[in-house]
């Protein structure tokens, strides 16, 4: 199958008399036309460019939102994530499907993760969510120097499983995920980032970021030239709630690589991301205009006692 059909058949199970919404900017526009004149069968589908929002998890245009709204499928072929964004909530709460394409590449079309069998992944994706359901405390450690421990208590695990089947579903393929969230001022300990930071200007990691986290907050980063550039990004907000870790989301595609873009990094089996910013799409209560996601390689995940991940490897189920 072409990476247009898998993108509208099985990833967003669209239906031909379906309103069909891919929004995009200029940075993405050529991947969103490929998907656009490879989708021919789908008359109601409409291709609209908007600017870049310069930021993930915020929202386009005013006119780009109402479209958003009156949809019934919307792929965000962006170069900031629409995800987090409180439009994107607004119309899922409406029933309104969402496919995240941020940070395409085109050769993503070509090979990759989205050519991966999202129904075996997603299956180990639930299991893995029935594994976090209902447990507390969380303990992710790596060979590198991480040791961190936060209460999971009453939080839903959002299993990402790369497809958009029913109403109001969201997903991002190639990613295959299941995410979890820390409880507001629980998360402590150290974190050093060795995989990506997927954000403009960061992305492929090389000299490893130490992040130390104190009651859900970031309160030191430590290392080279990308330590420097998160601070910047970090500061740039100009929210406090930027500094506030949430998101804990375990990387389960296979068939994704590390590259620096988004859904191939946090879908990346044998990893973890950790989120800093807006976590109120995982059932956190953080509101903020960022989301930013930060990839570390081979983890230790421990849930009250039942191993999650030993060095990346699922070994739950």
């Amino acid at each position: 199958m072409k990476a247009a059909d898998i993108l509208f058949e099985i990833c967003g199970n669209c239906k031909k008399d379906e309103n069909i919404l891919i929004i995009t900017d200029q940075t993405s526009y050529e991947i969103a036309k490929r998907v656009y004149l490879e989708t021919g069968d789908y008359p109601n589908r409409t291709l609209l460019m908007t600017e870049e929002t310069g930021m993930h998890g915020a929202d386009p245009s005013p006119l780009a939102c109402e479209a958003m709204k009156r949809a019934d499928i919307i792929y965000g072929c962006t170069t900031f994530s629409l995800f987090h964004s409180p439009t994107r909530r607004e119309a899922a709460a409406k029933g309104v499907r969402f496919v995240n394409m941020v940070d395409y590449r085109m050769d993503m079309l070509d090979t990759g993760g989205l050519f991966s069998d999202f129904y075996s992944l997603g299956s180990i994706c639930q299991k893995i969510a029935e594994n976090l359901e209902g447990k507390d405390r969380c303990h992710i450690t790596t060979e590198l120097g991480t040791d961190f421990i936060c209460s999971i208590k009453g939080r839903k695990p959002n299993p990402q499983i790369g497809r958009s089947p029913g109403k109001g579903m969201v997903s991002s393929p190639p990613d295959v995920e299941c995410a979890t969230c820390a409880v507001e001022g629980t998360a402590n300990g150290v974190i050093y980032i060795d995989g990506s930071i997927p954000f403009p200007g960061l992305g492929l990691i090389h000299n490893p970021v130490k992040l130390t986290i104190k009651e859900s907050r970031i309160i030191n980063i430590e290392g080279g030239e990308e330590a420097e550039k998160l601070k910047n990004i970090l500061n740039s907000v100009d929210d406090p709630n930027a500094y506030i870790v949430g998101e804990i989301g375990l990387g389960l595609n296979p068939n994704c690589k590390l590259s620096g873009s988004m859904l191939e990094d946090e879908g990346c089996g044998g990893t973890i991301h950790l989120a800093c910013g807006d976590n109120v799409s995982f059932g956190g209560r953080t509101s903020c205009r960022l989301h930013l996601d930060m990839i570390f390689k081979s983890p230790t995940m421990i849930v009250d006692n039942v191993k999650i991940l030993d060095q990346g490897e699922v070994v739950c189920c």
